[in-house]
């Protein structure tokens, strides 16, 4: 007997793929496995078809009450992003310039394949990785440029936007973003938490040196000021992306911490937070009143591929949006992490005092911060990365609808991961 392929099931069944008819192609493939296909192949035949639907059907959204609700920015009220602030009606040109410039990444579809796996889009699973490439991105602009950078192409921006396309020799592609989620003990094709998010691009910058960057993050809501200069000031400075991942609460984000979070938005050095609420990850860009400003990763869209295109000037229409959504806080999950960069180390000391004025204070208090090094902790250590785990092998089954309630998107403990 032959190994059986999907497009054998599609014969036999000639089923339209669609949203509506995901029911009975699993009822209809199914019958056909139980009399075609050997054991040993039910696993290939079912990863194909897995991807095939992915890589097929058009997105669709269902409607669940007020969980898919979709607020609208207010007029009058003030908005904050990332250090700027904003009033509608009358900023709305300055606003949208704003949101426009920052790289929008999204799902994909049929993009090379991710090492030795069959997954070629990351529609139903990466949203979390999309939401990394988008504050790493904003974090880079932020490097090369400054935050007042509005969307303009030129060289630096466009060797900015060629790492992160979706090609296996890609700086920050998502094949790469995969391959570093295994060495921190993610398989491809499972969802990631903000922290393994965090974790993966911290490896990856290690093996980027001459980009002049240092990632930290900070661990069990505990933050060092020596030890984070331990690792930024070798010899002279190194420029800072600090990603502080938090727990907020249990089951839901406890409303001691909205101001603090909010605050977040208002320091100049902030590049944002990624997080969402349960099985949905976004990047979280601002703030108006109690909801925040978020770009949204879940549109898939097809994928550009390096060998279709001048790398030189890059057809970068669908890499931007003047499309934002509000999550209010009570839709939050409870794990998110925020991010910081500072170029300078003056800029640090003064993240730092504001952070030991706001959100590190009080019994609000997002995580605890202390200058020096308590004599208990272990002194740190330059451990480089030598290589990424080859390890591609993911759990295939892990990517439903049951898994995703209980899993919620792989939003972890902090502390645990």
């Amino acid at each position: 007997m032959t190994k059986v392929t999907w497009s054998d099931v599609w014969i036999e069944y000639s089923y339209p793929i669609g949203v509506a008819s995901l029911a009975v192609i699993t009822v209809c493939t199914a019958e056909y496995l139980r009399r075609n296909v050997r054991m040993s192949d039910l696993e290939a035949t079912l990863t194909t078809l897995n991807n095939t639907i992915n890589n097929t059907i058009t997105d669709y959204t269902p409607v669940f009450g007020n969980l898919e609700e979709k607020t609208q920015l207010l007029h009058g009220d003030v908005i904050q992003v990332l250090g700027r602030s904003y009033v509608l009606p009358d900023d709305r040109a300055i606003f949208e310039r704003d949101v426009e410039s920052f790289l929008w990444f999204s799902y994909r579809r049929n993009f090379r394949a991710i090492g030795g796996t069959a997954y070629t889009s990351d529609r139903g699973w990466g949203c979390m990785l999309r939401c990394i490439q988008m504050l790493y991105s904003h974090t880079l602009i932020r490097h090369n440029f400054s935050r007042d950078w509005r969307w303009t192409k030129c060289s630096t921006y466009n060797s900015i936007l060629r790492d992160f396309l979706d090609d296996p020799n890609g700086l920050y592609s998502i094949q790469q973003i995969a391959k570093a989620g295994c060495s921190a003990g993610k398989d491809v094709g499972t969802w990631f938490g903000p922290n393994t998010a965090a974790q993966s691009i911290r490896i990856l910058t290690e093996f980027h040196k001459e980009l002049n960057l240092t990632v930290q993050v900070v661990m069990d809501n505990f933050m060092c000021i020596e030890d984070i200069k331990f690792y930024c000031k070798e010899v002279n400075w190194t420029p800072l992306l600090l990603v502080i991942p938090l727990r907020l609460g249990l089951s839901e984000c406890n409303n001691l911490y909205i101001e603090n979070i909010k605050h977040c938005f208002e320091i100049e050095q902030s590049v944002g937070a990624v997080g969402g609420r349960p099985n949905s990850a976004f990047y979280f860009i601002g703030c108006q009143n109690d909801k925040l400003l978020y770009l949204d990763p879940h549109v898939t869209q097809e994928s550009l591929s390096p060998d279709d295109i001048d790398l030189e000037n890059i057809p970068d229409e669908t890499y931007h949006t003047t499309k934002v959504d509000l999550l209010p806080w009570d839709q939050l999950d409870p794990s998110i992490a925020v991010a910081f960069y500072c170029k300078t180390e003056e800029s640090f000391d003064d993240l730092c005092q504001q952070l030991q004025e706001t959100i590190a204070a009080g019994s609000g208090a997002l995580f605890e911060m202390v200058a020096t090094r308590p004599s208990y902790m272990t002194p740190p250590r330059r451990t480089p990365i030598d290589k990424l785990l080859e390890n591609y092998t993911a759990e295939y089954d892990e990517v439903n609808t049951e898994d995703a309630a209980s899993d919620s998107d792989g939003f972890e403990i902090i502390s645990n991961s």
